[in-house]
C-alpha cells in the first residue's frame, strides 16, 4: 500500500512533515489547512510519486537493517503508528532499539545531501548538542523527536534519538543489486533500475573515500523539545477540528 492510501495518515500530522508546525505561523497554518482538506476529502492531498532517489532510499533502508544493525534493532518503516493520546498525530519509525531505548531514522541520501548531513552531525558531536542539526535539517530532527513522542505515548521507553546516514561503497553495489533481485518487494518494478543501472547512475562512495558508508549518531532526547512539539500539536489539533 502506498503512503498516500494509508488511512492512518489522512488528516493527521505526520512525523515526516511535523517540522512545519514548528515553523512560522504561516507555515504551520498552511500545513493545518492541508490536513483539514484531507479530512473533508477523505484521502491524501498528495498523488503517489515514485522517483529513483526515493526508491533507492526505500530499498537501502532494508539493506542497512539487514547488514549493519545488530539484532536489537527492529525495522518498522512500513507501519504507521498513531499517538496514544492524540489521534491526529502519526508517524512511522524506521528502527527502534527497545533495549537501548533509542528511536532511529535511516537516511540513504544522494551524495551532496549525504555530505551535508554527515558533516553537520559530526560537528554536533564535537559541540555536544544538536542545535546545528535542528537549524540546518529541521525536517530530520523533528521527525525523530515526533517518533520518540509517539512511541512513548504507546508505552515504549525512549531516551535517545539516532540518525543513521548511509551511502554504499562502490564495492557493495553488486551485493545491493543481488539484494534487490532476491527481495520479495510488493512493487518490484520500483526497484528494477537498481539492477539495470550503471554504477555512475547510482549514489555510492569510492572505497577510499574519506567518508564512511555507515554513520550512526546517538544523542540524548531533548525533553524540552518533546514538550514544545506536543504543545504545537495540541494547538494544531484544536484548529484542525474547529468548525
Amino acid at each position: 500500500m502506498g503512503i498516500t492510501a494509508n488511512k492512518n495518515r489522512i488528516g493527521a500530522f505526520t512525523s515526516s512533515k511535523i517540522y512545519r508546525l514548528m515553523g512560522t505561523d504561516k507555515v504551520a497554518k498552511t500545513y493545518i489547512d492541508e490536513k483539514r482538506f484531507e479530512l473533508k476529502l477523505k484521502r491524501s492531498l498528495d498523488v503517489e510519486a515514485s522517483t529513483k532517489p526515493m526508491n533507492w532510499g526505500l530499498a537501502l533502508e532494508q539493506y542497512v537493517h539487514d547488514n549493519y544493525l545488530d539484532l536489537g534493532y527492529e525495522l518498522n518503516s512500513n507501519v504507521t503508528l498513531t499517538h496514544g493520546k492524540y489521534p491526529f498525530w502519526a508517524g512511522s519509525t524506521d528502527n527502534v532499539n527497545k533495549t537501548d531505548e533509542v528511536v532511529c531514522d535511516t537516511k540513504c541520501l544522494q551524495p551532496k545531501k549525504f555530505c551535508k548531513v554527515v558533516d553537520c552531525l559530526t560537528e554536533c558531536v564535537k559541540l555536544g548538542n544538536l542545535n546545528l542539526f535542528k537549524e540546518e535539517h529541521k525536517d530530520k530532527y523533528w521527525q525523530l523527536v515526533s517518533n520518540a513522542c509517539i512511541l512513548r505515548s504507546l508505552g515504549t521507553k525512549i531516551s535517545y534519538i539516532e540518525p543513521i546516514i548511509f551511502i554504499p561503497y562502490e564495492s557493495e553495489l553488486d551485493a545491493i543489486r543481488q539484494f534487490v533481485e532476491n527481495n520479495d518487494w510488493e512493487e518490484p518494478w520500483k526497484f528494477r533500475f537498481i539492477t539495470e543501472s550503471t554504477k555512475e547512475e547510482l549514489a555510492y562512495l569510492p572505497d577510499d573515500s574519506e567518508y564512511k558508508n555507515i554513520n550512526l549518531f546517538r544523542f540524548k532526547l531533548d525533553e524540552s523539545d518533546c514538550i514544545k512539539l506536543e504543545s504545537k500539536v495540541i494547538e494544531a489539533g484544536i484548529l484542525l477540528t474547529k468548525k
